[in-house]
């Protein structure tokens, strides 16, 4: 009897295994525990030089992420550094090996191959993606900016968060502040007193071109922001333009001009890079950058063997068009830009669980995580706003020191599945203070905050909050096409009116071999009826 009562309850173990093996689980189990990961997944993104493995902000995003999905996660990271990153992975979307989550660079490519099927469609998930849906919502003409024209969109696009009401920028002019106090020279606040400090150094040391440049990408753009146009096709705040064609533009260069004909401006102007830049910041050589990352006066001042003071100040005005644009200034509030996304591979597993991990990567929670760290160890909160501790920002390497526990706004260290939205506060505030001169003084100041304060809402350029919009493959084929030999064209033009190789006399003749070269105006047209859509 017992014998036969065994056998019948090891029947009913065997029996109950098998019913519970013939069901197919569609959650993942919730028990983490040590045993295997329920969600395994491969990701591919950006390496910025600081290893986020085994950092304390890596270690404690993977536990919060465990928590959040309810399962253990076993996360196979193949981080590529940033300046290999578009060409590898351009390999991998062409051959169709993609990994479970990855960075794709430019909607173009987000756009194609989504369109292709690689990518998985994310729109059917917008009412269980709570967090991504709130930045969607928050971006400005968002069904034509992040969708397809069939309304299908593949990606969790780069996300911003500015809590402020401040619009800086990170871009500034910069002046030797020790040598324009040595010889009593003003730092100059427009046009003329721009060239006269000039002048008066280049007497002072004849050796020396005063007026350089610090980066190639940034081209004029000090001296056309100052008269507000652009060296392209710009929004001018009403309508899209192309700058070249503007008498403002021209004025632009007329200036120039006649820096470099009086020897001021550098002849390497338009070959120099940051490594030339910092050498003649520091062995006297250059006195004034036009326009300059604002973060390279910090590295000038630190160099105590040269022994240098430089400054930040804003663009030098050219009255006639008021107050000059920023470069690049930030818009406050939270919002998207399409010009990065993270994708779930369209055969991935537990999909809806990848999208659950990714949107919550757009949650307040992770973004303070990501961003400012962790509460009483990397930041604190006074009269309601995150700080990073005192310690820190006195430490002789702050950003060093977020780095080593891979806090985002190191931006050397990044945590998480990049691109993670940023809270623009935490980096607005995760660098030291530099001399910022305004109103006759330069002091220690926060020169993200410094810009907003100092130029004020006159300063933003209209381009900086273009209507966002975006074009058919076909579309930017035909853009480029027309376009491209027409910029090209502009470019070499404008070095040789500056040079005196071409005379100002001869302007009429630029414009209408530009004209002669592609129907630039219907491509403005393009712009222009897009933005109105």
């Amino acid at each position: 009897m017992i014998r036969a009562l065994t056998i019948v309850l090891w029947l009913v173990l065997v029996m109950g295994v098998a019913a519970g093996c013939g069901k197919e689980d569609s959650t993942l189990n919730t028990d983490s525990g040590d045993q295997e990961a329920g969600l395994k997944l491969k990701v591919v993104i950006p390496h910025f030089g600081g290893d986020p493995k085994g950092t304390l902000i890596q270690q404690e995003y993977e536990k919060e992420i465990e928590s959040y999905l309810g399962d253990k996660v076993e996360f196979e990271w193949n981080r590529i550094p940033w300046a290999e990153y578009k060409e590898k992975t351009n390999v991998m979307l062409t051959s169709g090996d993609i990994p479970d989550i990855m960075l794709v660079l430019g909607n173009d490519a987000i756009q194609k191959y989504g369109e292709q099927g690689l990518f998985l469609e994310l729109s059917q998930y917008m009412d269980t993606m709570p967090n991504y849906k709130e930045y969607v919502a928050a971006t400005p003409n968002a069904e034509q900016y992040l969708y397809t024209p069939d309304q299908k969109m593949y990606a969790f696009y780069d996300g911003f968060n500015n809590p402020t009401d401040i619009e800086p920028s990170q871009y500034a002019a910069a002046y030797r502040l020790d040598i324009f106090n040595k010889h009593g020279i003003k730092i100059p606040e427009t046009w003329d007193e721009l060239y006269d400090a000039a002048k008066q150094l280049k007497a002072l040391y004849p050796d020396s071109y005063p007026i350089s440049q610090s980066e190639q990408y940034l081209g004029l753009s000090g001296f056309l922001n100052a008269n507000h146009t652009s060296a392209g096709i710009y929004w001018n705040g009403e309508k899209y333009v192309y700058g070249p064609t503007e008498e403002r533009f021209k004025e632009a260069l007329m200036f120039v001009n006649r820096l470099y004909t009086d020897k001021l401006l550098d002849p390497a102007y338009w070959s120099d890079d940051i490594d030339q830049a910092k050498a003649k910041a520091t062995n006297g050589k250059t006195f004034i950058f036009p326009q300059i990352w604002s973060g390279y006066v910090a590295d000038f001042n630190a160099n105590q063997q040269a022994g240098v003071q430089w400054t930040l100040a804003l663009h030098a005005d050219n009255p006639k068009y008021g107050k000059a644009w920023k470069i690049d200034s930030e818009p406050a509030g939270k919002g998207l830009r399409n010009g990065y996304g993270l994708i779930i591979s369209a055969k991935a597993k537990n999909q809806e669980q990848l999208v659950k991990l990714l949107d919550y990567q757009y949650s307040n929670k992770m973004v303070d995580l990501l961003m400012w760290g962790i509460e009483g160890q990397t930041y604190e909160i006074k009269d309601g706003e995150k700080r990073f501790l005192p310690e820190l920002r006195n430490s002789e390497d702050f950003k060093g020191e977020l780095a080593k526990m891979c806090v985002s706004a190191a931006m050397t260290c990044r945590p998480g599945i990049v691109f993670t939205p940023q809270e623009r506060l935490a980096v607005y505030t995760s660098i030291p203070d530099v001399l910022f001169y305004h109103d006759g003084q330069a002091q220690e100041e926060n020169y993200w905050i410094a810009s907003d304060k100092y130029g004020g809402k006159e300063s933003i350029a209209p381009g900086d909050r273009a209507p966002k919009i975006v074009f058919t493959k076909d579309e930017n084929d035909r853009i480029a096409n027309t376009m491209t030999p027409i910029n090209t064209y502009v470019s070499e033009s404008t070095v040789k009116f500056i040079k005196g190789e071409t005379s100002f006399a001869d302007w009429d003749k630029f414009l209408s071999t530009l004209n002669k070269m592609g129907d630039y105006e219907s491509i403005l047209k393009m712009y222009n009826e897009r933005a109105n859509k």
